[in-house]
């Protein structure tokens, strides 16, 4: 099908508008390269052939099909090919008629079996309106023909054949010069059908009976051709050489277009015979592509005019290295699709066999990408089509570290779970175990371990990156080795890692700072009990509190200094220091605090521990209130709760350490590092805080305490009443118990029936009991002593509950007797009345008793 613009030619042959190729100021247009686009010359391939045509101005190259022009004017490319090339009208007077260079195309009915033609008609030398500047013009115009056509038509006049201008002798020897500086540049050897350009001259105006053709061959041949071959300055290469190893001459002769119309047509029937049977090559002798044609031409044009010097080979390189840059970059925007597909299954986690869908990916790009850069150099369209696949495998780099962002997560629970197995918490305090081991042996290689763990897994993981590698040949001969860039990788696994054992390694350090604190716990469990001693002082009480935190300190730096450096690998000078410091008094502030908040329970546990009981031979027992007067009990209830409170000023006489803070400076550690936030924090809030007991609080608690003190002193009390009255259990008569035993003897009956219910289950207790007891050891031999050790406890707690529960019974039925007894007599408990306590922390006691 012709597209619009064109028009059949006959011949099977359909031909298209000239188009302006290169302008008069030398200038390639690009407008060509769009018309060539519009006409679909690119699926040609190397099926075209490039003709063009010199001769001087106003000698007819061009022609009319409509012979509107006068004897001059001939018809030649238009009347061979139907083209319709603008031509000089003289008519309207001698002028300059093509500017520049015009082409079109000639295209066959059948462009997938014959070729197409591109002929160029080149403006005419010897031109006046050029000037001086034409003989430049020339050259370039004659170079660049010469460069890029398969055949380069001559157009002379017979009449002028004699003659030094009009013969256009200045232009064939124009031609042979630009010619031999074309092949000079080649690699081809002379004599080569491929190297040789094709000259074919057309003498107008000629008819058979003014000379024979072969006369007229031999003159041009003989008598021009050899005469210049022998006077232009040769290149070396060239000094043995024959005009016909550089030349092949072809010569048509052409009767008047005016005088002869029937005869000049038949000539240009039979030139274009010839030209598409025998002359033209099979392809184009310059082995570029239709697709690249544009390109070839505006670089032998712009080396023309900046060296004017042609290297040929190097502007076939030049140019298939630019139509591969340009087919490969199309060829990446096509499958940019599929390698985000690739991307976006990455992602999901669905990406199958990431290297068969790479090399799929592959074989479809270098497919598309050889269909047209096959066309051009192999050495340079396979260097390109290397590029292509690394340039393809690059954009896959980010499905690539998709993929090892998931190994990643895999290598994380890895890491998680052989740093789990390896540094394993188990016991608390100084049975603290790390992996199986003591903590104090396990911490110090723990840096190490975590190493050993990383090389592990960095080794299976650049396993699994190098199976990644994509290893590509094609039967072009188009390969690549590729390998991904890991540096994304390898920084995510190092960071996922660190993360990893930074979780890890905070969580030990935190069991570190328990262990260093333990001793502080540990002690104050100890110092706790000073409160309860009678007469405690401040000095006592935080002496021994600063002495146990100085002790604990340096009991820390020699046992745990090790384990520190052991968990943090790079340690600053007075770290550990700093560290163990603001741990152990960290400690210490809140036991303090905890201290300060159990004043309450502690205030009644001294005034507890002082009235209830004695000091005797060193030992404390309980007091015999029995024994006591009334004036007794309110000395001691008076004494002993201004000793219990004596405690509160003892608390808030608060004496800090002497231990001076370490110097060390926070500053020094990376903001990264593990304890930077804990340690930032400083020990500002630490060292020499006050005591947060104030008055309000104190009147509150002592409000709180009297409570109890009078629930004890009311029980003493109640104790000394009975002990007047002589109501005790003790004191019940026998026949009491007997008469009880009689008058519940139905109750006693029933709860006995439930109990032997069971008559099995209680003889199987005690024979378990039994063998547990006695046999057990005979049967598990140590391991029963172990178990027994462990029931120790548990069977001491049960015997004290049950002792408990029978004292709280009895307690209740004596209280219960007196009460009834009191309820008989009438008779009311007489009370020694005492005004109310309204002092605070001992300093205003009037040493009174609450009402009884």
């Amino acid at each position: 099908m012709m597209s619009e613009g064109m028009e059949s030619s006959g011949g099977n042959m359909a031909v298209t508008k000239p188009v302006e190729f290169i302008d008069y100021n030398c200038d390639i247009s690009d407008s060509f390269n769009e018309y060539l686009r519009n006409e679909k010359f690119d699926k040609f391939g190397f099926r075209y052939n490039v003709l063009s045509i010199l001769g001087c101005q106003s000698s007819g190259k061009s022609g009319c099909r409509h012979f509107v022009v006068s004897v001059s004017a001939g018809s030649l490319l238009n009347a061979v090919f139907g083209l319709n090339f603008d031509v000089m009208d003289t008519k309207l007077g001698h002028s300059q008629t093509t500017k520049g260079l015009w082409g079109a195309l000639v295209l066959p009915e059948d462009d997938e079996q014959h070729n197409a033609t591109l002929v160029i008609d080149v403006e005419g030398t010897d031109s006046r309106e050029r000037g001086e500047g034409r003989l430049t013009f020339e050259h370039r115009s004659s170079l660049l023909c010469l460069a890029i056509s398969d055949c380069v038509v001559i157009n002379l006049w017979y009449h002028s054949l004699g003659n030094l201008t009009g013969s256009n002798y200045g232009l064939l020897k124009t031609v042979m010069e630009a010619n031999l500086e074309l092949m000079e540049g080649t690699d081809n050897s002379m004599g080569s059908v491929e190297c040789k350009t094709i000259l074919c001259f057309c003498i107008r105006d000629w008819f058979p009976e003014l000379a024979p053709l072969e006369t007229v061959r031999g003159k041009i041949v003989n008598g021009y051709m050899q005469g210049i071959w022998n006077e232009i300055h040769k290149p070396a290469r060239f000094q043995n050489a024959s005009m016909e190893d550089v030349f092949r001459i072809e010569l048509f002769g052409f009767n008047h277009a005016l005088a002869h119309k029937e005869e000049f047509a038949a000539d240009a029937s039979k030139f274009r015979s010839e030209w598409l049977n025998s002359i033209r090559p099979e392809s184009y002798s310059r082995a570029v592509p239709s697709d690249g044609f544009f390109y070839y031409a505006r670089n032998i044009l712009n080396t023309v005019k900046e060296q004017n010097h042609l290297d040929i080979p190097t502007q076939r390189e030049m140019l298939a290295n630019f139509r591969c840059q340009e087919i490969k970059v199309a060829v990446l925007a096509d499958v940019e699709p599929k390698v985000a597909d690739m991307f976006a299954d990455a992602q999901s986690g669905s990406v199958g066999n990431f290297i068969e869908r790479a090399t799929e990916v592959a074989d479809q790009a270098v497919a598309a990408y050889l269909e047209s850069a096959s066309r051009y150099e192999t050495e340079t369209s396979q260097k390109i089509g290397k590029e292509l696949l690394r340039a393809l495998l690059q954009k896959m780099q980010p499905t690539f570290d998709a993929l090892m962002a998931q190994e990643c997560s895999e290598m994380a629970l890895q890491a998680t779970v052989k740093m789990e197995e390896r540094f394993s918490l188990s016991g608390k305090g100084r049975s603290l175990m790390v992996g199986g081991s003591p903590a104090v042996e396990a911490w110090p290689q723990f840096t190490e371990a975590c190493e050993a763990i990383r090389l592990e897994l960095w080794e299976s993981l650049s396993l699994q990156m190098q199976s990644y590698s994509v290893n590509y040949s094609n039967d072009s001969g188009i390969s690549v080795d590729y390998s991904f860039d890991t540096t994304a990788a390898s920084d995510m696994f190092n960071v996922t890692f660190k993360n990893e054992v930074d979780v890890v390694r905070k969580r030990h350090l935190h069991a570190l700072r328990e262990q260093i604190a333990d001793l502080i716990d540990t002690g104050f469990k100890v110092i706790e009990a000073v409160l309860l001693e009678n007469g405690v002082t401040s000095e006592k009480y935080w002496g021994a509190v600063n002495s146990h935190i100085e002790q604990a300190y340096q009991s820390s730096l020699d046992t745990y200094r090790s384990c520190y450096e052991g968990l943090i690998s790079t340690v600053q000078p007075q770290e550990f220091e700093y560290f163990t410091f603001v741990a152990l008094v960290g400690r210490t502030k809140a036991n303090l605090d905890r201290v300060e908040s159990r004043i309450t329970e502690i205030i009644v546990e001294r005034f507890e521990q002082f009235f209830m009981y004695q000091e005797r031979d060193g030992e404390s027992i309980p007091r015999a209130w029995e024994s006591c007067s009334e004036d007794e009990l309110q000395q001691t209830y008076a004494r002993c709760k201004k000793e219990a409170l004596n405690v509160v000023a003892v608390i808030r006489d608060s004496r800090p350490s002497k231990l001076k803070v370490p110097r060390f400076d926070v500053s020094e550690l990376k903001p990264n590092h593990v304890l930077y936030r804990e340690l930032s924090t400083g020990v500002s809030g630490l060292v020499g805080a006050q005591s947060s007991l104030s008055d309000d609080m104190l009147v509150d608690t002592v409000k709180a305490c009297k409570l109890r003190f009078h629930e004890l002193y009311h029980r003493a009390h109640q104790i000394q009443s009975y002990a007047r009255s002589g109501i005790s259990w003790r004191n019940i008569p026998t026949y009491f118990w007997v008469l009880l035993l009689v008058c519940a003897w139905n109750e006693i009956c029933t709860v006995l029936r439930v109990i032997f219910k069971v008559q099995v289950l209680i003889p199987m207790i005690i024979l378990v009991f039994l063998a547990v007891q006695y046999g057990s050891t005979y049967v598990f031999g140590d391991s029963a002593k172990i178990f027994r050790r462990v029931l120790d406890p548990i069977k001491a707690q049960v015997r004290g509950m049950c002792f408990k529960g029978a004292h709280w019974a009895l307690r209740a039925a004596s209280t219960a007797v007196a009460t009834a007894r009191d309820m008989r007599g009438g008779r009311r408990t007489s009370s020694a009345s005492v005004p109310e306590d309204d002092d605070v922390g001992g300093a205003k006691d009037k040493d009174s008793a609450p009402p009884s």
